[in-house]
């Protein structure tokens, strides 16, 4: 006997590893966007280059949380999840004081060069990075709760559950009838 999934994508609801992705992915889009416009945008330090490419990330994340493929989400999720981790990890741990040559430019407590002139990170970076990690990890746990063998088997059993609930109602105490 074959499973059901959890997910139907012929009935077009998304789940939360497609709707994060949608939203991170339209934020990032905008970010890119406006990196390339304004380097130092939101306090950030954002170089046209690495603008584009944030702007790629968040094309390709709202692309694969619009399409009604779960995985798809979730390979996407996880991907940038490691990306903008690493970067996270990497600023929190590595970054030092400093004056930024690309984008905002005061001088920054937490400041890594990556790539002089093209990918430099600050403090506000790394906290952008951070929170992206965190919601994008978010997505990948989601979609592995859904999809792995301890998931079907919740959700098997809730759904057995209120079948076995509709089938064995109490019968209303008026219809029992009485013995003297």
């Amino acid at each position: 006997m074959q499973e059901e999934s959890v997910y139907d994508p012929g009935k077009g609801e998304r789940h939360s590893t497609q709707i994060i992705s949608l939203l991170v992915g339209a934020l990032l889009f905008i970010l890119g966007l406006c990196g390339m416009l304004f380097s130092g945008f939101a306090g950030l330090h954002l170089s046209a280059p690495y603008s584009a490419i944030i702007a790629v990330a968040g094309a390709l994340l709202f692309y694969c949380g619009y399409k009604n493929k779960g995985r798809d989400a979730f390979v996407c999720c996880l991907t940038f999840t490691i990306f903008f981790g690493l970067h996270a990890i990497a600023g929190w741990a590595l970054g030092e004081p400093g004056v930024p040559r690309v984008g905002f430019d005061k001088p920054d407590p937490a400041w890594l060069v990556i790539i002089p002139n093209f990918h430099e990170l600050g403090r506000n970076d790394h906290i952008l990075n951070t929170v992206l990690s965190v919601v994008l990890f978010g997505g990948t746990v989601d979609w592995f709760r859904r999809n792995t063998e301890k998931g079907h088997r919740k959700e098997r059993m809730s759904r057995e559950f209120k079948e076995f609930r509709e089938e064995h109602k109490r019968k209303p105490i008026s219809n029992i009838p009485i013995q003297h």
